[in-house]
């Protein structure tokens, strides 16, 4: 998929589990932000966009935004847990920061 690396000012072609690899591995941040908003399983909480941080390369933290405010909430995840949760590949765009 494409991904714009911020940090290099250019575009990359990046697997989802390269783009996992550079969060856990070399403290590299993902933002990816979608055109509709997502809702979770339970109504509670609406968001379009993502922010993926690793605190030590075994455990994840996913932030929250919606129209360019950030949420107070977050989860957690660990590295067995990104495969079903951390899904690039159905954002509109996917920024490494």
């Amino acid at each position: 998929m494409k991904v714009f690396d911020r940090i290099k000012n250019e575009e990359l072609d990046l697997s989802t589990g390269e783009l996992i690899d550079l969060v856990a591995n070399h403290n590299r941040q993902v933002d990816l932000t979608f055109t509709e908003t997502k809702t979770d399983a339970d109504g509670y909480m609406s968001w379009d966009a993502e922010n993926w941080t690793s605190l030590d390369g075994r455990k994840f933290i996913r932030c929250y935004s919606l129209k360019g405010r950030v949420l107070a909430d977050a989860t957690h995840y660990n590295i067995y847990d990104m495969k079903g949760y951390f899904e690039p590949e159905k954002a509109d765009t996917v920024t490494l920061g």
